[in-house]
C-alpha cells in the first residue's frame, strides 16, 4: 500500500523570540565548551549557519566569523525560524510506523498539492494588563487572527488592537501596537544548491516560516510621557502615549493583584505599591496554526471524494527581553520544565545508568556555576535574605567570617546552614563583592564530580539540607515584590510568582537519587591530580599547555 501524508508538525513546536530595536536579526550561534581557562564560565557562543532572507523570500545560509549582539546601541532581535515536517505512512498503520520527512513543494506535488494548499494563521496577544486587572477588555493583539497562504512570501506586520466591541478600548480606534511580523520563506530546489559548503547542515528546500518580534517599545496614556517626581525621564515617548487612561489599567492598584508586583511602572515609581502608570509593552504570546489541505486521492473503482483532507498543527512563540548573558546556560530552562511534564519522565530517568547519571549531575553543576557567575550575591543577600528564627540560627558564629549584616538574616555567619569550614573573607582591595566571589569559588570546585563526591563524604546530609525541594516555601518566606527567602539553594532567586525558585521535580528527584547512591571517595583518587579534573577541565588545561608550547 502506498504511503500518504498522515500528519504534519512544526519544528520547533515552541520558540523564544527576543526583542531588539536593530533592523538586523541576531545571527545564529551554538554553545560550545570554552577552552580558555580565563573565561568566567564553561561555555562560549560559536557562530553557526545563519539564514539570510533574500528579496524573494528565499534563504541563503551564512556562517559569520564573529557574533555581534548589537549594532551600536541597538540590540539585535532574536527572530526564530520554524520548519514544517510531514509524517508519511500507510493508511490504517500505527503512528509508530510513520516516518518524518521535510514538507517540500516536491512532496506536495506527489499528492496533487502545492504551497497554496498550506495556510498559516497567527494569533498574537498581550494579556499583561488584562491578567493583572481581571478585565478581559484590556487584552490587545491580532483581532482577528492574521492568515496567509504559504505561497505568499511577503513579510507582514502584526498589529495589536483592542478587542472588537470593548466598551472602552485601551487602544483607540485607528491606533495599534506593532507586535512583530510573520513571513513564509520561499523554498529552493535541492539540486540548485548542490556542492554548497552548508548543504549537509541546512535544508533550503523545506517549507519554513519566520517570526520576528517587536522592537522593545513601551506604550501608555499621555500621563506616562511626563517625568514623574524623583525621576529624570518619562516612561513612554510622546509618540507612544496614546492609550486611553479611562480604560482601566491607568491608576489601577498593583498590590496583591499579581506576583511579583514590582514588574510594572507605577505613579510613584517605587514599584510594588501602585497605582499603575498604565504602561504596556510590545511583547506577546503567539500561536501559529498551520493547515495543509490535501485533495482526496482516487481509489481504484471509486470516485474521488469531494471533501478534502485537512491536517492541522501549530507552534507557539513567546516574546521576551534580550538575553544579556547568551554564553551562560541556566540551570533551569524551558526544556527542563517540559521534561518535568513528560508522561514518560519517570521511566526515562529510571533507565539512566550510573555513567549517564554522573554526566547529568556534572552538567547540572556546571550550569549552576554559570548562573552563579552572573549574580551579585552580596546585593541579593542584603535585600532578599529572610530574618531567621531562633531554630535556624547557629549557637556560635562562623569563625573569621565577614558576613554579619543584616543581623541574624540568611547567609550571615549566624545562619545554621552555613558551612563553618568555609568562611567568607572581608571586603578589601580587589574584593568588593566577597559573597559573590566566595560563591563562584565554591561552585568552581563543585563542578568537578570528584570534588562534589568529596563534599558529600565530608558533610553527610548537607546537600540535602541545602537544596530546596520543588516549590518549597518555608515559614517567613514571601512572594511579594521583596521576594525574601532563606539561603537554601538556589538562594534569593525568584520564580515567576515571586516565590523562591527551585529545581524542577524531575531534576530534584534525579539529583537526590544520585546523592543517595554515592559512597565515600577513596583518598588515593583525591590525591591523583588528574582525577580531580573534570573532562572539560582537562581539555582546557591541555589546550592551554599546547598553546604555550614546550
Amino acid at each position: 500500500m502506498a504511503e500518504k501524508i498522515q500528519a504534519i508538525f512544526v519544528d520547533p513546536p515552541i520558540a523564544i523570540a527576543r526583542l531588539g530595536s536593530s533592523n538586523v536579526p541576531q545571527d545564529a550561534y551554538r554553545w560550545v565548551e570554552a577552552l580558555n581557562p580565563r573565561t568566567d564560565g564553561n561555555t562560549v557562543i560559536d557562530p553557526w549557519w545563519t539564514l539570510d532572507v533574500n528579496s524573494d523570500g528565499s534563504v541563503e545560509p551564512r556562517k559569520a566569523d564573529t557574533i555581534h549582539l548589537r549594532d551600536g546601541d541597538l540590540i539585535r532581535p532574536v527572530a526564530p525560524f520554524f520548519e514544517i515536517w510531514a509524517l508519511l505512512g500507510e493508511d490504517n498503520s500505527p503512528p509508530s510506523r510513520w516516518r518524518e520527512v521535510p514538507l517540500t513543494p516536491t512532496l506536495l506535488q506527489q499528492f496533487g498539492a502545492d504551497e497554496s494548499f498550506v495556510t498559516l494563521t497567527v494569533d498574537a496577544k498581550n494579556r499583561k494588563a488584562a491578567r493583572r486587572t481581571g478585565k478581559n477588555e484590556l487584552v490587545f493583539g491580532t483581532f482577528p487572527p492574521f492568515s496567509l497562504s504559504a505561497d505568499d512570501h511577503n513579510m507582514y506586520a502584526l498589529f495589536g488592537v483592542s478587542p472588537p466591541g470593548a466598551k472602552r478600548p485601551m487602544i483607540p480606534d485607528g491606533r495599534s501596537i506593532p507586535l512583530g511580523s510573520i513571513q513564509v520563506m520561499q523554498s529552493r530546489p535541492r539540486a540548485s544548491v548542490a556542492g554548497a559548503s552548508w548543504v549537509n547542515d541546512v535544508d533550503v528546500e523545506i517549507m519554513r516560516f519566520r517570526f520576528t518580534p517587536g522592537r522593545g517599545r513601551f506604550y501608555g496614556p499621555k500621563q506616562a510621557s511626563k517625568a514623574l517626581p524623583r525621576t529624570k525621564f518619562a516612561a513612554v515617548e510622546k509618540a507612544n502615549a496614546f492609550l486611553d487612561d479611562k480604560a482601566g489599567w491607568y491608576k489601577h492598584s498593583t498590590s496583591r493583584v499579581f506576583e511579583p508586583n514590582d514588574t510594572e511602572d507605577t505613579l510613584d515609581r517605587r514599584g510594588g505599591s501602585g497605582p499603575s502608570l498604565g504602561v504596556v509593552d510590545d511583547t506577546c504570546e503567539a500561536r501559529i496554526d498551520v493547515t495543509l489541505t490535501l485533495p482526496r486521492s482516487k481509489t481504484k473503482g471509486r470516485k474521488s471524494a469531494k471533501t478534502p483532507r485537512k491536517l492541522h498543527t501549530h507552534a507557539n512563540v513567546f516574546v521576551g527581553p534580550p538575553d544579556f548573558a547568551p554564553d551562560r546556560r541556566p540551570f533551569l530552562s524551558l526544556a527542563d520544565e517540559l521534561s518535568d511534564r513528560s508522561n514518560d519522565a519517570a521511566k526515562r530517568d529510571a533507565a539512566l545508568d550510573d555513567q549517564d547519571m554522573q554526566s547529568w549531575v556534572s552538567d547540572l553543576f556546571e550550569r549552576i556555576y554559570e548562573t552563579v557567575s552572573l549574580l551579585n550575591l552580596d546585593h541579593y543577600q542584603q535585600v532578599r535574605s529572610i530574618l531567621l528564627r531562633a531554630t535556624a540560627l547557629r549557637t556560635k558564629p562562623v569563625a573569621k567570617d565577614s558576613v554579619s549584616q543584616p543581623r541574624h538574616h540568611a547567609m550571615t555567619k549566624m545562619d545554621a546552614l552555613r558551612n563553618p569550614d568555609t568562611p567568607v573573607d572581608p571586603v578589601g582591595p580587589g574584593l568588593r563583592l566577597p559573597l559573590s566571589e566566595h560563591a563562584k569559588e565554591r561552585h568552581t570546585a563543585l563542578q568537578d564530580i570528584t570534588q562534589l563526591q568529596k563534599f558529600l563524604s565530608d558533610y553527610p546530609g548537607q546537600l540535602q539540607r541545602l537544596v530546596r525541594e520543588p516549590f518549597e516555601v518555608t515559614p517567613g518566606e514571601t512572594g511579594d515584590g521583596a521576594g525574601t527567602s532563606s539561603m537554601r539553594m538556589p538562594p534569593f532567586m525568584r520564580n515567576s510568582s515571586g516565590f523562591p525558585l527551585t529545581l524542577s521535580s524531575w531534576q530534584y528527584n534525579l539529583l537526590m537519587r544520585w546523592v543517595s547512591a554515592q559512597r565515600p571517595v577513596p583518598q588515593i583518587l583525591l590525591d591523583d591530580p588528574d582525577r580531580n579534573l573534570s573532562k572539560m577541565a582537562k581539555e582546557r588545561r591541555d589546550a592551554v599547555l599546547q598553546r604555550l608550547g614546550p
